[in-house]
């Protein structure tokens, strides 16, 4: 018996040493820059703006326009999130060839590097994948990815998605994606599990739906002829004053209570498409209650939104990510008509995500609550922006800091940090 418990332990390392040679690299193939990719990210406002009209008219045919710019822009947004990851596209006359590189280890050159041709023609068709130095039949790996995707999400959402696709056509630098009605594809989405669904996932909703109760029925002070609205801190203290109530009975915990005052006040000061992704509290609330007139931060309610949707963001995915978000929207809004590019905008971002990884992080949890719950106003956890700049064109941009990963750039960024861990809700 132990003999054969030996040669299959020798044979399941072979086949580990065979897959890791096979399938794993020493280097990435991809050596995109990020900071160039998204030089060009205002161009995929067009895009965005065609991909809310086609999820507006769900039940219509359409055909959505992509470019070899847009599309290496939104892989550059990927590494900027992500920086373990690079991606580059390649349009050709009839076929796309889509390059992935994933570092396995952070500390060491360990990589997963991925090339996925796409071809031209009836649905999606993929005409091979490479991972490593092996070559898959496309249509053989689309089918694994397929299951393992409906099978992750206990959903038919892979089958659905790769339906949606009618055909698509390539012209040099252009792609065409011609799409069936995405109604069946939209409804499939909203079948996947946001969460878990065991006894800790619905404690978060109970303490959501109870923040979001004391939301709805606090008393907001009368708004003077100097302010454009209520400060977020008239939201947030009360709540993080019950929130160390509840943290202090027994049994209770700051990083739970902290992250459903943040989730909560997302959904109710920011949008209340947030309560669809924390997932389903009918069972503790009758109704999503919403704030109608959004608060204000630095007495702005665009920088208090900043705040609220990039520290949601932290919360629901990665603190890279949120930044990541911020940092390519403004990079947009350089673009005609945008705003322009707003460091004063970056660094509410960036505070949101630093002001939620604090308050759920074990070590510093307990002291957001001793901070917040003394905050005369909201200098204790939103830094000065004065001096930053806002409104600069592309071509202004362009000609003062020339990219984001210049020392230019990034000396202002270093500012912005700066600024941020001098605020008291720091350690």
């Amino acid at each position: 018996m132990h003999k054969i418990f030996r040669y299959i332990a020798i044979v399941l390392l072979l086949i580990l040493v065979l897959a890791s040679v096979l399938f794993i690299d020493l280097s990435a193939d991809v050596q995109a820059q990020s900071s160039k990719q998204i030089d060009q990210a205002e161009s995929v406002n067009t895009l965005l703006a065609d991909v809310r009209y086609v999820f507006r008219k769900r039940y219509q045919a359409h055909q959505l326009h992509v470019n070899e710019t847009q599309a290496n822009s939104l892989a550059g947004f990927v590494q900027r999130a992500k920086d373990q990851a690079s991606a580059d596209l390649n349009f050709n006359d009839e076929y796309i060839v889509v390059s992935m590189s994933y570092q396995l280890i952070n500390w060491f050159d360990l990589f997963a590097n991925v090339h996925v041709v796409v071809k031209e023609g009836k649905g999606l068709e993929i005409d091979s994948v490479r991972i490593g130095s092996v070559t898959l039949p496309g249509n053989w790996a689309l089918g694994i990815a397929e299951s393992i995707v409906n099978s992750y999400t206990n959903t038919e959402l892979a089958t659905t998605a790769i339906s949606s696709i009618d055909s698509i056509q390539i012209n040099n630098k252009d792609l065409t994606l011609s799409l069936n009605p995405l109604d069946a594809l939209l409804r499939e989405i909203k079948n996947i599990e946001t969460g878990s669904v065991d006894d800790n996932d619905k404690i978060l909703k109970i303490r959501v739906a109870h923040y979001l109760r004391l939301l709805d029925g606090m008393y907001l002070p009368p708004v003077n002829a100097d302010q454009v609205s209520v400060s977020l801190n008239e939201l947030l203290v009360p709540l993080m004053q019950e929130a160390q109530t509840m943290s202090q009975a027994e049994g209770g915990s700051a990083t739970l209570e902290n992250e459903a005052v943040l989730l909560a006040v997302a959904i109710y000061a920011g949008h209340r498409r947030f309560a669809t992704i924390v997932g389903n509290m009918d069972f503790a609330l009758a109704k999503i209650p919403q704030l109608t007139k959004k608060p204000a931060l630095a007495n702005r309610q665009d920088l208090s939104l900043h705040f609220i949707f990039s520290a949601a963001i932290k919360l629901l995915s990665e603190q890279g990510v949120s930044v990541a978000v911020g940092e390519f929207k403004e990079l947009m809004d350089r673009g005609e008509g945008g705003s322009g590019y707003s460091f004063v905008d970056l660094a509410a971002d960036m505070a949101g995500a630093q002001f939620a990884a604090l308050a759920v992080n074990p070590k510093t949890a307990e002291r957001v609550q001793q901070v917040l719950i003394v905050a005369d106003n909201e200098s204790a956890y939103f830094p000065s922006i004065e001096g930053l700049e806002e409104g600069m064109s592309k071509a202004e941009f362009t000609k003062k800091y020339k990219e984001v990963d210049s020392s230019e750039y990034q000396s202002v960024v270093a500012q912005i940090e700066k600024r941020l861990k001098d605020l008291a809700v720091y350690p």
